[in-house]
Order: structure tokens, then C-alpha cells, then sequence
């Protein structure tokens, strides 16, 4: 095809068309006389044009553009459903797009020497089985791609055809729409899915979908949109499958080299079964750098992905330190299969943003997968309910460190396995000597034989999962309730999950020919030992933002009997400035000798146009709480201090500065101080 403009009409300059009196009287034009050139006519050669033009003469109307009864013989190619005085013809090679010229006789310019070819029509299928959208595979000259029906109304939509010379006016693109529409509806109508995993196809039924369009049982007729390229080609099978002898070695040499990589290995089976049996909650290494985090995770993502070219590093499912929305549509696209979110880079001298970029992230994953709900809700231009994202599957997150002020609901909704570098969690010299590239085909031949299991149980596969996850959680039960004798009622979730992950080795078990028991015994200690510590945590966390503000409070009426702080006013002066308290529950002394206030240690300025409050640096607040020996303050560090006063309400919010919510720019005498705005009724009545 060229993108040369070309002009041809029904008659030349010295023929008359022929005419007929309809109805009413009136000359209809049916085209040019005996011996006049007429337009190019379109031969179909090919088997299946040749089908497809038989099926569209017999579809095509004989009325024509102006609603008058008229020979389609004598008129070019096919009427363009929805644009008058418009035709097409089309096969997979060639095409044409004609408009109709109206004066003294009907001629037909050719606009466009090509059109869009459709050879699929694809319908997006909703979480309920409805139909959600429309696809089509279409072929413009050398370029054959699949777009979006929203995608081809928007100018956008075309920059991929490189061969589209001639549509760059909206009318034009209007018209191939159509042309590209009225080709589809004769077409089969094929399923197309938003996110890999399980589901209830038309006339097919349960059917699992690979990230590369594979599915199981084979050759089912549906699609997969939105897999990223790498993603996609990991998830290519291997050019060999591993035997059962080799899964069984497998399975032993990850049981070998640490409980941590058994863990995810449970995680990513379970993972494969979460819609047939939800469970909501995610798995979290909580561990030093360099103590194998990521290896470990990558053996539930290796089920059913492997890195190429190269097998290091694993091809995780986004990284925390991409955009909300980038992980958050990454989540969704993930159904039913290992999800690996690497890493948390946080240490002890993040920046306050850099943490709470990171709660916020956390917050948005954690608290969605543990509540079932979609990660955030979204409406459409006319305020009606838009399809959220969903947490489809269970996330595995690799941290090196998580937020110090992380909230103890969260903890809740997570299991978190503690990893040190020495501590034999992860044996990650194994791994880095080469020993996980070993584990690359036998993982792959177990994760798919997981899904071919999975559906050979489909009738009931719910009771199957149901029974795993109680044979876990009795296995497991003696070695909890021996690390947790006395556990709250906040950590019964965190077991049940914890118990419903480790099922996973039920599924494992039964595909390898090895004994659940046995594999459950190995990591039952140690997951409890986990367990406990993240107890212990979560009442550390629940104590920390229950006292914060009290704490805080106690600490400072303390600093001020003792001498260690003191108030000055607004203007930097040492002097009683809180009304209603007395010099000594300011920190201050007069001196006779100079007839002055004296004030030792760190300054707290009162500033009674700011809510009232008591402005204070970070450093200083920190210094004087460390000093206090409470618990509940003395463990933060300066730049995570801020962000647990303020969740506590111990603070006042910067409202003008989103990057600074918890600080302020204060002007004390000569100096603008960067402050933090205590409440000052932590500390004392104040009157107001």
C-alpha cells in the first residue's frame, strides 16, 4: 500500500450516466453508461478473502448512501455502517476507502488507498463473566496490532500504524472506526482477560491464563492484554521439563538451605490457588541487607516465571520505589501467580519522606490484599463507579528494613518472617554460588504441574484447599502455642494466615511425590520463633501509638523540673511566656544578680499565634526524649521521630506544605527556625 491520494469517478467527461424514474418521479443515478470507465474493482484470489467478501456481499444493503434503491453491482465495495456516503473494500494485502462526490452525477473519490483490516474481535471479559471492552487485531500495510476501541478514538491510538498516511483529520478517523466495527460484528466473537490466573470462560469453563497467553487445560480459545514484554517472555515455558526424581531433589535442596525459601516456596503454591480460595493477607521479609531476602522470594516467583536471557536477577512484579499507580496496576494484572514487590531500600537515615512514601505504599498494599478490597477507588467522568484495581493474588515483599512508625493494623494483615545475614534463615552462599540457577527447570515443572492439579480437583477444590490449610494449622499448632502461650487476639489472624500460606505445601507435596508432614515440620519452629518476634512488634506498635502522646508529654514536665529544657517566647527571650504556669514548670530561674531569666538546655518557644503551641527542632525533642528512658519515645531516630508525633497527635500539620506536613518554617527573633509545633495540653492545662 502507498500513501498516494488517487482520484477516480464514475464517469469522464463526455459520457452521461444512465438514469431511471423511481417511485416518485424522480431520476435515480445507477452509474455510468456502456463503455465508460468505471472504478477499480476488488478481485479477491485468496481462500479466506474470497469467504469474507461472499459474506460481505451478502451482508451489504441494497440501499444505497442516499436511501434509494440501487444495484450493489454498481456501487464500490461495501457501505460503511454508520457514515454516509462513504465505502470500503478490504482483504488482508490491499484496500480502498471511496467518498461520494454529489452534483450533476454521483462520482466516488478515492480517498485512502488502504484500510484497516480486522482479523480478531476481541471481547474483554469483567470480573463477572460481562463483557468490559472491545479489542481488535488489525493490519495496516506491514504493521499488525491490537488496539482498544477507546484507544482508536483518540489520535493517539494510531501513532503505532506506520502506514496510516491520510487519517490525521478526527472525520476520517471516525470513518475507519466504523469500517473497522462493521468488520468485527461478523467476526467470532474471542474472550480476552485483563489478568492471568483462573477463569470461567464462555462454553469453556475454568480455564488457568499464563502471563504469555498460555493456558491449562491447552489451546483454549482467549487472550491476555497488559503483560509487560519481560514479563511475558519469563513466562515462556523452558525448552525441557523436569522429571519428578528432579522436582523431589529440587524441593530437598530449598528444605537444605534454609526455612525462609521453603516459606515463599509455600507462598508462591498457594499463590496459584488464590481465587479458587482466597487468602487475604501478604508475606513480608523483614530483613538485614545481604541476608538473602530477594533469592528467597524468588523461589515462589520461579514457579512460573525465569528470567532471560540471564536467570539473576529475578523479574520482580514491580519495585517499591516505583509510582503508586505503577505498582497498583502491576498488582491487578497479577492474578493467581507468585508476586514479588523488590524492595524496601529504607535504613535508619531515610529521610522522612522517603518513609512516608514508603506507609503510604505499604498502606495501600497490605491493607487491600488483607481486606479484600480493591487498592483504591476510582469514578468516571459522570461520578459512577469505575473498576478498581485488585491485589489478585498474595504479595510477597522483600524489605531490608519497614517503616519504624508502620502501623500495628497492618501487622495484622501480614506475616513477617525476620532474616539476618548469619542467622541461617536463608543459606545465601548456596544461592549465590549458583545453587538457585539449579532450581530454574524442576520449579517451573512443579508450578505447572500445581496448576494441572489444581484443576484436576476443580469440583472441589475449595474443600481441597480448606482441608490443606487445617492440616497446616494442626501441624503447626503445638509450635505456637509453645513460642505464644499467651498471645493477644490480634495475632489469631496473623496464625490462620500464616497456616494458610504454609498449606501451600500440601500442593507442592502432592505434585512431587514427597510427604506434607515432613516438609511442614521443617519451617514449623522457626516460622513460630518469626511469629513471636512479629507478636512482639505488633505490641510494641500498639503501646507506641497508644502512649505517644502521653509519653511525650511526661518526658518534657520532667526535662522542665529537672532543668533540662526551658521555654522562651516568641521573640527567642528566656522568660515565663505559658499563662497559667509557674517558672519552675517552665524550666526557668531568675536571677537576682542580673535581674534575668535563665533557662538551661534545649528552648521550647512558645508561640501563641500558632494553635498555641511549643515549637522545638527535631534533634532537640529527640534528645530530650531519648534522655527520659520511656520506651515508648526513646527508640526513634531523628528523622522518623516526626512522622509518629503527628500520627499520635502530638503535633500540629503543616497544611500549606505537603512535603513538610510536620514541620514548620518559624521566624523566632532574627532567626527562622524549621520547628516541630507540640500541643502544648500534653504538657499542662493551658487556659483558653
Amino acid at each position: 500500500m502507498t500513501g498516494r491520494p488517487l482520484f477516480l469517478s464514475y464517469s469522464d467527461t463526455t459520457a452521461e450516466p444512465t438514469s431511471r424514474l423511481d417511485e416518485s418521479g424522480l431520476k435515480t443515478l445507477l452509474g455510468p453508461p456502456a463503455g465508460t470507465r468505471r472504478h477499480p474493482r476488488y478481485r479477491p484470489t485468496t481462500p479466506s478473502a474470497q469467504a469474507h467478501h461472499a459474506d460481505s456481499r451478502a451482508y451489504a444493503s441494497s440501499i444505497d448512501d442516499a436511501g434509494q434503491s440501487q444495484d450493489p453491482e454498481d456501487l464500490p465495495g461495501l457501505p460503511v455502517i454508520g457514515s454516509t456516503g462513504w465505502r470500503y473494500e478490504v482483504d488482508e494485502h490491499s484496500g480502498t476507502v471511496w467518498k461520494i462526490r454529489r452534483g450533476k452525477e454521483v462520482t466516488w473519490e478515492v480517498l485512502l488507498d488502504w484500510a484497516p483490516y480486522v482479523s480478531e474481535r476481541l471481547v474483554v471479559l469483567g470480573d463477572d463473566g460481562k463483557s468490559a471492552g472491545r479489542y481488535y487485531t488489525i493490519t495496516i500495510g506491514a504493521d499488525t496490532l491490537t488496539k482498544s476501541l477507546s484507544d482508536l478514538r483518540t489520535p493517539d491510538g494510531w501513532n503505532d500504524f506506520s502506514d496510516d498516511s491520510g487519517a490525521a483529520s478526527r472525520a476520517t478517523r471516525e470513518v475507519l472506526i466504523n469500517i473497522i466495527t462493521d468488520q468485527g460484528k461478523r467476526l467470532p466473537r474471542i474472550p480476552v482477560v485483563t489478568h492471568t490466573g483462573w477463569h470461567n470462560l464462555p462454553d469453556t469453563g475454568l480455564t488457568y491464563v499464563y502471563a504469555d497467553a498460555r493456558t491449562y487445560p491447552p489451546d483454549r480459545l482467549v487472550r491476555v492484554i497488559g503483560a509487560p514484554q519481560q514479563l511475558r517472555r519469563a513466562a515462556e515455558p523452558l525448552d525441557r521439563v523436569a522429571s519428578e526424581k528432579e522436582c523431589r531433589q529440587a524441593v530437598e535442596a530449598i528444605t537444605e538451605h534454609g526455612w525462609a525459601p521453603l516459606m515463599a516456596l509455600a507462598v508462591g503454591a498457594r499463590s496459584i490457588a488464590h481465587t479458587l480460595r482466597p487468602l487475604s493477607a501478604t508475606f513480608v521479609f523483614d530483613a538485614e541487607p545481604n541476608s538473602g531476602k530477594t533469592s528467597a522470594a524468588n523461589t515462589a516467583r520461579s514457579l512460573l516465571l525465569t528470567p532471560r536471557p540471564h536467570a539473576w536477577p529475578p523479574v520482580p512484579t514491580k519495585g517499591m520505589n516505583s509510582t503508586v499507580t505503577d505498582i497498583e496496576c502491576a498488582l491487578d494484572f497479577e492474578g493467581d501467580m507468585p508476586i514479588l514487590l523488590d524492595d524496601i531500600p529504607l535504613t535508619r537515615a531515610s529521610s522522612g519522606a522517603e518513609v512516608r512514601e514508603m506507609e503510604k505504599k505499604l498502606e495501600l498494599v497490605i491493607r487491600a490484599a488483607g481486606n479484600a478490597t480493591e487498592i483504591k477507588g476510582r469514578r468516571n467522568r459522570d461520578l459512577t463507579a469505575k473498576p478498581g484495581n485488585q491485589v489478585r493474588s498474595i504479595p510477597v515483599i522483600a524489605a531490608q528494613m519497614l517503616p519504624p512508625a508502620m502501623q500495628e493494623s497492618l501487622y495484622r494483615r501480614a506475616v513477617v518472617a525476620y532474616l539476618s545475614r548469619e542467622g541461617g534463615e536463608v543459606d545465601w552462599r548456596w544461592y549465590k554460588n549458583g545453587g538457585g540457577d539449579s532450581l530454574a527447570v524442576p520449579l517451573r515443572t512443579i508450578g505447572d504441574r500445581v496448576i494441572a492439579h489444581l484443576y484436576e480437583h476443580r469440583d472441589t477444590v475449595r474443600e481441597y484447599l480448606e482441608e490443606l490449610e487445617q492440616r497446616a494449622a494442626r501441624q503447626l499448632a503445638p509450635y505456637i502455642d509453645k513460642a505464644l502461650p499467651d498471645r493477644s487476639d490480634s495475632m489469631e489472624g496473623v496464625i490462620t494466615a500464616a497456616s494458610g500460606m504454609a498449606s501451600g505445601l500440601g500442593l507442592v507435596a502432592a505434585v512431587t511425590g514427597l510427604q506434607m508432614r515432613n516438609l511442614v515440620s521443617t519451617l514449623a519452629a522457626p516460622l513460630a520463633a518469626s511469629l513471636a518476634r512479629q507478636s512482639a512488634r505488633m505490641e510494641e506498635q500498639s503501646t507506641a501509638q497508644g502512649g505517644v502522646a502521653t509519653a511525650v508529654g511526661e518526658a518534657l514536665r520532667k526535662a522542665f523540673f529537672q532543668k533540662r529544657a526551658h521555654v522562651r517566647d516568641a521573640k527567642g527571650l528566656a522568660r515565663p511566656a505559658v499563662p497559667g504556669q509557674g517558672e519552675q514548670d517552665q524550666g526557668l530561674t531568675y536571677r537576682r544578680d542580673t535581674e534575668s531569666w535563665d533557662g538551661r538546655g534545649p528552648a521550647l518557644y512558645w508561640l501563641p499565634n500558632r494553635g498555641p503551641a511549643l515549637g522545638i527542632t527535631s534533634r532537640n525533642l529527640n534528645m530530650l526524649l531519648k534522655a527520659s528512658g520511656d520506651p515508648r519515645v526513646s527508640g526513634f531516630v531523628d528523622r522518623s521521630l516526626p512522622d509518629a508525633l503527628l500520627q499520635a497527635g502530638a503535633l500540629h500539620r503543616n497544611l500549606s506544605q505537603k512535603d513538610r506536613v510536620t514541620s514548620h518554617r518559624v521566624r523566632v527573633g532574627a532567626d527562622n527556625l524549621r520547628l516541630l509545633l507540640l500541643k502544648p495540653d500534653l504538657i499542662w492545662d493551658v487556659p483558653t
